[in-house]
């Protein structure tokens, strides 16, 4: 049975030594890298969310910021 490993997966390494700080057994998915880091955001008052949780009305304005962006973009680099 091949056994793969994947990018959206997490482990706790040391900082300096890059080494694993818990057994071999322990993945963490990358949604529960969020949930950890929320807990710790929330206590001041803030945390991550996926887009799609947003309401209509912001998800609607960060449409609007990425195509003025990308028009920016495209006519800045145009002349280039």
């Amino acid at each position: 049975m091949a056994v793969k490993l994947y990018d959206t997966d997490y482990v706790i390494v040391d900082s300096k030594t890059k080494k694993p700080m818990e057994g071999y057994e322990i993945i963490y998915h990358y949604t529960s890298v969020i949930n950890d880091f929320n807990e710790k955001l929330m206590k001041e008052g803030c945390e991550y969310v996926s887009m799609s949780e947003l309401s209509d009305e912001d998800k609607n304005k960060y449409i609007e910021t990425i195509k003025e962006t990308e028009e920016f973009y495209n006519e800045r680099t145009k002349f280039i």
